[in-house]
């Protein structure tokens, strides 16, 4: 019997450089590995999505793994995505416990550590999961698209997340949660609110002095942020989370809350659940997809994609 082939997809650069250490830690492991694999290093912004779509193309891998933080993942995420291919027909997909923020990872519940996630590849069992998809029009009218695992987010959540991607380029040796904290407390006095209108396939709803429109496939975002408890990846839906009103002292009041889900039903927070979300704002904003800032848009639509990749989880 021919054995199994994994691709290992590394960003040596996640983390501050502490992936690549968790890496090496890992490698004596594989030493009694049944399945064989390659290994290939990121080297810049966009070669996940590359290396990515090689492997699915080249039909020589059955998992491709992400080595690195939500960023990486979301860019083999869309390597493999891209290629528009249905689930059966893609390599299975997990990601490696590592990362700045590593939410996709809490969400899926892949476990950290390196014995059990090694199990995790050696069983091979996969269950299928739904990925989201966002097509934006920058502020300049540029349109993109961009899948997601995760979670998504215009607004303060994404101004975070950029603030949170330059300490990681600066090599600040801080954890991950720390890191959006710290960036979370200083954004709450800092940031500006903005008004913008969500659709769902049966309403819509203006939004005044919002300061995040969030929408999520899981249930953690910003280093382990609940922002979705009622997030489900495999249910066909997506949901959304936004402020409505909100002032100073009671978005202090709402992160305390956040973090453990205790947001829910709060007076200030919006919540609808839906297939698709359409959102227009009067100023344009950040966009981020599972922690990958995006650039500034003013228009951006969401659409579920059910069951669309198998996930070892």
């Amino acid at each position: 019997m021919e054995k199994r082939k994994v691709l290992f997809i590394i960003n040596p650069a996640s983390a501050g450089g502490r992936t690549i250490t968790r890496w090496k830690e890992f490698l004596p492991h594989l030493e009694a590995a049944t399945f064989e694999f390659d290994v290939q290093l990121t080297k810049k912004r966009g070669c996940g999505i590359q290396y990515a779509k090689g492997a699915v193309l080249s039909q020589k891998y059955d998992t491709i793994v992400s080595v690195g933080g939500d960023g990486t993942a979301n860019e083999v995420i869309n390597g493999m995505m891209g290629l528009e291919l249905q689930a059966d027909q893609l390599p299975n997909f997990t990601i490696f416990p590592s990362g700045t923020g590593s939410d996709s990872v809490r969400t899926l519940g892949i476990p950290k550590d390196l014995k059990g996630f090694l199990q995790l590849i050696e069983t091979g069992i996969a269950k299928p999961i739904d990925v989201g998809i966002a097509a934006f029009v920058t502020s300049e009218e540029k349109v993109g698209v961009r899948y997601f695992l995760n979670a998504c987010d215009v607004g303060l959540g994404a101004t975070v997340a950029h603030t949170v991607n330059s300490m990681n380029a600066d090599s600040e040796k801080k954890s991950g949660k720390a890191k959006y904290f710290r960036s979370i407390m200083e954004q709450v006095f800092k940031f500006k609110a903005f008004d913008g209108t969500y659709e769902t396939s049966q309403k819509s709803c203006d939004l005044d002095k919002t300061v995040i429109i969030a929408i999520c496939n899981g249930m953690f975002f910003g280093g382990g942020v609940k922002i979705s408890p009622v997030s489900k990846m495999n249910d066909g839906t997506l949901e959304l989370f936004a402020t409505d009103g909100v002032s100073k002292v009671r978005l202090l009041e709402l992160v305390s809350k956040v973090y453990s889900g205790a947001h829910i039903g709060h007076s200030k927070v919006q919540f609808a659940r839906d297939s698709q979300f359409s959102i227009t704002l009067k100023k344009p904003q950040l966009l981020e997809t599972d922690g990958e800032v995006q650039g500034v848009i003013k228009a951006v639509d969401f659409n579920v994609l059910p069951l669309a990749v198998n996930i070892l989880h």
